[in-house]
């Protein structure tokens, strides 16, 4: 089984990584944590800038990327630390440039054969929501892998 978890840095995403990493543990399967990264970084893109703090991060696409690719490595490193390594699998991560993050989460699974994509239930505001649209709506309704949604409860432990 190849699992597909797609990360925007946001806790709602971070908290859905750690548990689709702990149910990869359970079931043998391989991971691979992907950021989307958007061709031209802004807000109205559909991207949330608050993560990068640095005026130097925003300045070109390969800055950003590197800054995306950075977090991601630290998240997987963190995740890894903390349930360990996936025994008889493997894990990768990876950051990809599209104009839209979940058209391109869903070409990705489909292109590279994975069986279920897992996304957080939301990662920007409510107004980034209203003006960008939802990046896991639009996964839901593209992908033709099953997709294992992320919702925040009170009681999670992570």
């Amino acid at each position: 089984m190849k699992i597909l978890i797609a990360v925007d840095f946001s806790q709602i995403g971070r908290e859905a990584a750690f548990r689709a990493y702990r149910y990869a543990m359970d079931l043998r399967a391989d991971v691979t944590f992907l950021h989307i990264v958007p061709s031209t970084p802004n807000v109205t893109e559909g991207y949330n800038l608050h993560f990068f703090v640095s005026p130097e991060a925003r300045a070109t696409e390969a800055k950003v990327r590197e800054a995306a690719e950075q977090q991601l490595r630290r998240l997987a490193d963190d995740i890894r630390g903390r349930y360990g390594e996936l025994p008889h699998s493997r894990y990768d991560w990876r950051v990809e440039v599209a104009e839209n993050a979940g058209t391109e989460i869903v070409r990705i699974a489909e292109r590279d054969g994975y069986d279920v994509i897992v996304i957080g239930n939301k990662g920007y505001s409510t107004l980034e929501r209203m003006l960008l649209g939802s990046t896991a709506l639009k996964v839901i309704n593209q992908a033709t892998c099953s997709v294992w949604l992320y919702k925040h409860t009170e009681k999670e432990d992570i």
